[in-house]
């Protein structure tokens, strides 16, 4: 008979990988995110069958791990401008807060292996986020076009984290200072 899953074992698992691809990228072999969960290979694949399926659960549990940050407190009937700082402001600390996650996160996102159901679902964890926008074009208060909003957010947001970084004293004001510059390049109102 077969022992049974462990979630803590699972869980070992999620955290090596992102150790690891942060440190070494997506072409680390399983056997070094085995090592690391201190788990043997064989375990690694009862959790999961193949190495692009472990990059999609990984996806998942770090998107889950970005709401869990981001969504507490969201002010759902505020404005455009107070739901969309709260939710930069909580993302950009999170990235300062987890260097590691951040950049397994990044480099997992941009996997061809991320299946469309897997995207899907990262999706809709981040609803509040499109109700913003689609909130934002209704109004009129947003100037770029879609595909260009979430990205402006991302790249702006990954430039402040790094500052943030850089100068861990100086967050709150590089905090808001990221955020000025997004609104602005966002809204069309102030």
């Amino acid at each position: 008979m077969a022992r049974p899953k462990s979630d803590d074992r699972r869980a070992a698992l999620l955290n090596a990988a992102t150790k690891v691809f942060a440190e070494r990228g997506l072409a680390a072999p399983t056997a070094l995110i085995s090592s690391e969960a201190k788990v043997s290979e064989g375990s690694f694949f009862t959790y999961f069958k193949t190495k692009d399926e472990l990059i999609n659960a990984l996806y998942r549990d770090i998107r889950l791990q970005v709401a869990d940050a981001v969504m507490p407190g969201f002010p759902r009937r505020a404005g455009i401008r107070e739901r969309l700082e709260h939710i930069w402001s909580r993302y950009v600390m999170w990235g300062v807060e987890n260097p590691l996650t951040r950049q397994a996160l990044r480099l997992v996102s941009m996997s061809h292996v991320i299946t469309p159901e897997t995207r899907a679902e990262g999706a809709v964890i981040f609803a509040e986020v499109d109700r913003i926008e689609l909130d934002a074009r209704e109004q009129k208060r947003l100037q770029l076009p879609q595909h260009m909003a979430a990205h402006a957010l991302k790249a702006l947001a990954e430039m402040t984290m790094d500052l943030i970084s850089q100068r861990p004293q100086e967050a709150d004001q590089l905090r808001a200072l990221g955020f000025q510059m997004l609104w602005g390049a966002l809204s069309s109102k102030p």
